[in-house]
């Protein structure tokens, strides 16, 4: 589904050029990872750590359609700075609770695309004592230039290696409130040439 619309005029990046996956599809495919997920941690507690910022749009949508005694731990790494397309090496910015001992976690991110900052993230929850570590993004970057980079217990949507805003995803630190995820002109017209 395409559809153009425009941002606030006085965001500085311009328009969305196109959109990969609509409101509507977003709202289908949560309630079905909503229900994937709670099959698997039926009658247990789980904790949910939300890699803020770009996850939390995703997480509070999905957290209110588990039906499970829920905790819900931030952290923040930085991955993407500025105007920066690309993933660097990952740094906290506001670290794991040092308790995990004998949980069972739930990663929830926005993206996965290079795979390090899930690597970072597994790592240190088990380093603090996890029972059980999943990871659950919204999208898969199709990245095969990276086939070691890791998988995904849970994923809403495969796209294709085009640098997204919308839902949370941002471009320094704009569009996040948009309800669909697209491409904006700038990146569109990169991708052309």
């Amino acid at each position: 589904m395409t559809r153009n619309f425009q941002p606030t005029p006085s965001l500085p990046h311009g328009r969305v050029h196109h959109v990969l996956v609509s409101r509507e599809q977003i709202a289908r495919r949560v309630a079905e990872l909503a229900g994937e997920i709670t099959s698997v941690y039926e009658g247990r507690e789980l904790t949910i750590v939300v890699v803020l910022t770009g996850a939390l749009t995703f997480t509070a949508d999905l957290i209110r359609r588990l039906p499970l005694p829920l905790r819900i731990e931030p952290v923040a790494v930085s991955s993407y700075t500025g105007e920066a397309t690309r993933p660097k090496k990952g740094e906290f910015r506001l670290p794991l609770p040092e308790e995990l001992r004998n949980r069972d976690v739930l990663i929830v991110d926005d993206i996965f695309d290079s795979g390090q900052t899930m690597a970072i993230l597994v790592e240190s929850a088990y380093g603090a004592g996890a029972r059980d570590v999943k990871r659950c993004v919204l999208l898969r970057k199709d990245r095969p230039d990276l086939a070691d980079r890791g998988e995904v217990d849970y994923f809403g949507f495969d796209i294709p290696d085009e640098f997204v805003v919308g839902y949370g995803l941002d471009f320094n630190g704009y569009y996040r409130n948009l309800p669909d995820i697209g491409v904006l002109q700038i990146h569109a017209e990169d991708s052309d040439q």
